[in-house]
């Protein structure tokens, strides 16, 4: 519906760029949403179920892999929002707000992100060393 909603506004304001812009980011925040949906329903059919042929980066092993794929698709859905809102602007103030508090989010779900991985590598690392093989009891 939106699609039709777009080329409909194309055809009908094309010497307005600011509708067609707007309800083109619209669209494509409608195809981020359902992206991530679509990834997030594979990954948990996928991680519970098992038993589907997807590409590999659909896979998941955990959970941690979970949200920081759903985190990578959340971050660029925020940017389009924000895009959004400068086409629509009514008070500077508001759109620096915005654009600061959208900001600070995406920092922090990266960095959430980044420290996830990294503990996560150091508990491989640590479950690793102490494992056991048969091979070293018998020496």
């Amino acid at each position: 519906m939106k699609t039709v909603k777009v080329v409909e506004t194309a055809f009908t304001k094309f010497d307005e760029s600011e509708p067609t812009l707007y309800t083109l980011f619209e669209a494509l925040d409608c195809f981020l949403v359902a992206t991530a949906l679509i990834v997030v329903a594979i990954s948990l059919y996928e991680l519970f179920i098992g038993g589907l042929a997807v590409p590999d980066w659909m896979l998941v092993k955990d959970l941690t892999e979970l949200k920081a794929k759903f985190t990578f698709v959340i971050i660029p859905v925020m940017a389009v929002k924000f895009v959004q809102k400068i086409l629509n602007y009514e008070n500077a103030v508001d759109t620096l707000y915005y654009g600061a508090a959208i900001a600070v989010v995406a920092l922090a779900l990266t960095a959430f992100n980044f420290i996830s991985l990294k503990e996560k590598e150091v508990a491989h690392k640590l479950d690793t060393e102490s494992e056991t093989r048969a091979e070293d009891l018998q020496k």
